[in-house]
């Protein structure tokens, strides 16, 4: 939507070959149907924290990223509102409202949408691409492919874009759910699903890969993990789950606290009158936690605290400061926002997002290999690269 109201200001006709029914119904699902549209962050920033990739975006988020996104969505009639200092948000917290804007704009711009168009086959022909569908062909000289990826398939997602891009002369990497919840071979975190845990720390416990870790809120399912710390580190561990089968992770499920100060609480615990260890624990905890992560380290959570061993006291501290975890799936494209992977971007200008192996074929959005974590993030990138591929001449 974003491109083809960018192409119309040029002057230029425009059409969108849109699947389903309506426009825009993964963008009314995301943020919890509050549509985090972007962030704070500096351009640097933003891009530092798309790994591996964040400096291809700089072109696109210079034309259309955070303030100038802001003024973009107040002029069509969509103010934004930041409530902590980070998330940009629609001013009502209504995905609705932000749907209902881009579509007042493409009629005003004269943009034409073809609804219910399922697009069967797109090839490229002598000054131009055919594009054939249960209707007839469009024919045209300039295609952008705002596919999106495999993310939320209620939403119409299908991974089609893949194949008309390879089918382009492109390549594409191979795609992972991103955003999704983690399903875990312990069953102990179905007992803990009351509480949210706050500024949990999520670390890979395979060597070579310590360095994915993350920090945020963790809520237990089920199935296992999900909340915005996971989202975060699923990116991450989705690609390993294939070449690993399973992996394993470390938490710190307690604010930061080491192993240090748990000494120090158990020293100052066992000065006190007898107490049962889960007791304690969950003073620091909620309840339910507590007794699940005793029973991890071995310890019946009634034990009392004058009465717990030094090595029993070790090995509880140990799980509390590194609970262990075995991943060994996601809860799949169904339980993703985003698509991991992609249309190779070696084979894209970033300039413009302009295809280096067909002119006048443009990329934008989840379909090219480009991902972010949670909070604006991926919006942010989806309308940016769509306003820079809407502007290609």
């Amino acid at each position: 939507m974003v491109a083809a109201i960018s192409a119309a200001r040029l002057g230029k006709r425009v059409l969108i070959c849109e699947q389903s029914r309506s426009l825009g119904i993964k963008l009314l699902a995301s943020g919890g149907e509050r549509c985090n549209l972007s962030n704070t962050l500096s351009m640097d920033d933003f891009m530092e924290r798309i790994r591996p990739h964040g400096r291809f975006m700089g072109p696109a988020l210079d034309r259309l990223g955070g303030d100038k996104l802001r003024e973009f969505f107040h002029d069509i009639g969509q103010p934004t509102v930041v409530l902590d200092g980070f998330r940009v948000w629609p001013e009502n917290r209504k995905s609705k409202s932000v749907l209902a804007a881009l579509i007042a704009e493409l009629d005003r711009a004269g943009v034409d949408a073809a609804l219910g168009c399922r697009i069967e086959d797109v090839r490229a022909t002598d000054g131009g691409f055919a594009i054939e569908h249960s209707g007839g062909v469009f024919q045209t000289k300039q295609l952008i492919l705002a596919t999106g990826g495999l993310a939320l398939p209620k939403s119409g997602a299908s991974g089609q874009g893949y194949s008309f891009a390879e089918a382009l002369g492109h390549r594409c990497t191979p795609r992972f759910p991103a955003g999704v919840p983690l399903v875990t071979t312990e069953t102990w975190p179905a007992h803990c699903t009351a509480h949210t845990i706050g500024k949990a720390f999520l670390q890979v416990a395979i060597p070579k890969h310590k360095r994915i870790s993350a920090t945020g809120d963790l809520i237990f399912t089920k199935l296992g993990i999900r909340g915005p710390v996971v989202l975060d580190l699923s990116r991450e561990i989705s690609p390993l789950l294939q070449k690993y089968g399973q992996v394993p992770i470390e938490m710190n499920l307690c604010r930061g606290k080491n192993q240090e100060d748990w000494q120090q609480l158990f020293k100052t615990w066992r000065r006190e009158p007898a107490a049962r260890v889960v007791d304690r624990i969950s003073e620091q905890l909620p309840l339910e936690l507590a007794e699940s992560l005793c029973e991890v380290a071995g310890i019946p959570a009634s034990t009392m605290i004058h009465k717990l061993p030094g090595q029993d006291r070790e090995s509880l501290i140990r799980v509390l400061t590194r609970t262990p975890l075995t991943i060994t799936g996601t809860t799949g494209y169904d339980g993703a926002f985003v698509t991991r992977g992609g249309v190779q971007l070696k084979d894209v200008r970033p300039e413009t997002m302009e295809s280096k192996q067909q002119p006048g074929l443009y990329f934008c959005g989840e379909v090219l290999d480009i991902d972010g974590p949670c909070g604006g993030f991926n919006l942010q990138w989806a309308f940016a690269s769509g306003w820079l591929a809407g502007s290609g001449e």
